[in-house]
């Protein structure tokens, strides 16, 4: 038996028993769930243990993901947010990985004090409580730069819903015809 997929010597019969065994119990594993790398593909079970792979616990944004989308994208985007981390692009990019609109302003764009900034923060159908903002400021500092300032968090609270409305326009005219007798014939 010269198999070229075998591991096993020629003539070792134990060797290529084994090579079969593993080979047929192998062969059902599903390797896909194996790649972390392909973020998509894993279960949503194994996601915290990749946040914790990819330091992006806590205040680094996986307190503020809510659903497994934002979650698989925060984990997606961490080695660029790591690499960034401390710049205006970070601060919005990590806004924008959570679907939360946000807008840095440093100080010499708005005439402010050195080293301070204010972040404007345009957030879509979720609710702020103390809790959030807290959070929030927590995510802030984390990807800002050490120097700076946070001056001031303004928060424009939107929700999406759809509206129907109908209208009708009618309209009625009368036309009266008077005829003589004379022209009638």
């Amino acid at each position: 038996m010269n198999d070229s997929r075998c591991l096993a010597p020629i003539n070792d019969i134990n060797l290529t028993v084994f090579d079969k065994i593993c080979e047929e119990r192998l062969k059902n594993i599903d390797l896909d769930c194996i790649l972390v790398s392909i973020i998509d593909n894993v279960p949503s079970d194994a996601l915290p243990h990749l946040a914790e792979q990819y330091h992006i616990t806590g205040n680094e944004g996986w307190l503020q993901a809510l659903s497994e989308t934002e979650k698989r994208n925060l984990i997606k985007s961490a080695i660029k947010m790591h690499r960034y981390k401390g710049t205006k692009y970070a601060l919005e990019e990590i806004f924008n990985t959570l679907n939360i609109v946000g807008n840095v302003e440093e100080w010499f764009e708005y005439g402010g004090e050195p080293y301070y900034f204010k972040v404007i923060l345009q957030i879509t159908n979720r609710s702020i409580n103390e809790e959030t903002e807290t959070k929030l400021r927590a995510l802030i500092n984390e990807y800002k730069n050490e120097r700076s300032w946070l001056e001031e968090l303004q928060f424009y609270l939107t929700s999406k819903s759809s509206l129907k409305l109908s209208a009708v326009c009618t309209s009625e005219e009368t036309i009266s015809v008077n005829c003589k007798e004379a022209c009638c014939e």
